[in-house]
């Protein structure tokens, strides 16, 4: 508890942590504003390396970064104080300028803060209810504003993160942390939690003949193009409230092919993807998760990743276990299979079969244009098809050296096994 004496101090203390993080986002928004302008300049991806480089000599009095240590400090704060008094945090009396602020940061350049935020926003999300989405539908609407500004919210403050657009906004957010190189497994492990809360919410507005089966919903399906951006992904898919759910999971399924496009073998946007789905498979109707638009973004990320050959660059520790590039991908490809065998329980094995079938042939069509723009870009470009060419073998030689590797560690380990089982049997 944080005693009688800090009930007198609530009004001071929430109007330093509503000046923090308002302090904190006017600074980096117009930062990285000024850094979007520069020819060759990626002002979100500049800013999340330099955010990185902090604790290992980087500069710590970057302008767009001076107050990341108030922002994280205030949002920490106020998820205790959320946590503790969850009837002055949410609620009638609740603090809504403050749960903006807080989904505002959920894109900071700096990982503690993002996680900071995501934790908070989980918070919120604990002490809510899917059903409050349909109720904050009657309340205030909230007015587009610059990205330093927070719009003024006057409906019941427990409902000013459950509309459907602010609940977008969130969705938003955490697909862009998901998207960062830095995403570390506890803020991974938030973000599907996050996520997961997000899909209830938004399976609320599905209507109802589209629950039973006899609506379907006219969604352009991300998973019959290959685009590997957001951009494309967002315009590929309309949103409105009634369709938020299978947008959600077109954006989580075009992260997760974007990492097996341009990804370079990395693991990690489908590891939380892919657990996010078994949660969302698990929570769909059947009737519903049979339609296109909801099971094509999931079966084509999941159908391609069990074919990948791609290894990752590096070992990766975690948790103080080092795991090889093989062991990483064939723990996807585990992860992969585990989730297909889900789906196929909760559609079945036939309907699960015809959408495979469909999605194998999409795939080989897309692997035909490509061999053939390859064949182009020899005649157009011959410098740049060389480099591709080189990277390819490169890769493929690095897949050959870790495939050998591996197996010269499974013959060590077999090899120490059966001494020692000998040793052990003498005695």
């Amino acid at each position: 508890p944080l005693g009688d004496k800090f009930g007198k101090r609530i009004p001071a203390f929430l109007s330093i942590v509503d000046t923090a993080l308002t302090v904190s986002l006017k600074t980096w928004k117009q930062a990285e504003l000024q850094l979007n302008h520069r020819p060759g300049v990626d002002g979100v991806g500049d800013l999340e390396t330099i955010a990185a480089n902090l604790h290992s000599g980087g500069d710590p009095h970057n302008a767009a970064l001076t107050y990341w240590e108030t922002a994280y400090l205030a949002l920490n704060a106020y998820e205790r104080f959320a946590r503790v008094m969850p009837q002055k945090a949410v609620g009638d009396n609740g603090q809504s300028r403050i749960w903006q602020l807080a989904v505002r940061h959920l894109t900071h350049p700096h990982a503690w803060v993002r996680l900071s935020a995501a934790r908070l926003i989980g918070a919120y999300v604990a002490m809510g209810d899917p059903s409050w989405m349909l109720e904050a539908e009657s309340e205030s609407p909230v007015e587009e504003t610059a990205e330093w500004e927070v719009p003024v919210y006057t409906g019941r403050p427990k409902y000013v993160l459950f509309s459907a657009s602010a609940l977008k906004q969130i969705a938003h957010g955490l697909i862009v942390q998901l998207s960062s190189r830095f995403v570390s497994p506890e803020l991974g492990t938030q973000i599907v939690k996050n996520l997961y809360f997000i899909a209830r919410c938004f399976l609320t507005a599905v209507p109802q003949n589209a629950l039973e089966g006899t609506g379907i919903e006219p969604v352009a399906d991300a998973s019959d193009d290959d685009s590997d951006s957001d951009e494309e992904a967002e315009q590929s898919s309309v949103w409105t409230k009634e369709r938020s759910l299978s947008w959600l999971i077109n954006r989580i399924g075009s992260l997760a092919r974007t990492e097996i496009i341009r990804g370079r073998g990395l693991t990690e946007k489908r590891t939380y993807s892919f657990r996010w789905f078994a949660a969302v498979i698990s929570l769909v109707p059947p009737t519903l998760l049979k339609q296109s638009a909801y099971i094509m973004p999931i079966v084509s990320p999941l159908y391609r990743t069990t074919q990948d050959t791609q290894l990752p660059s590096q070992p990766i520790t975690l948790s103080g276990t080092t795991k090889s590039p093989t062991e990483q991908i064939d723990e996807l490809k585990s992860l992969a299979n585990d989730v297909i065998k889900l789906l196929q329980t909760r559609i079945g094995v036939t309907e699960f079969s015809a959408i495979l079938v469909k999605v194998q042939s999409h795939v080989s069509q897309v692997q035909s244009q490509r061999r053939e723009r390859r064949k182009q870009l020899a005649v157009i470009d011959p410098e740049l098809h060389a480099k591709k060419k080189i990277r390819k073998h490169e890769s493929s030689r690095r897949r050959r050296q870790e495939q050998m590797s591996e197996h010269a560690r499974r013959r060590t380990r077999i090899v120490v096994r059966r001494a020692y089982g000998d040793k052990s049997s003498e005695k």
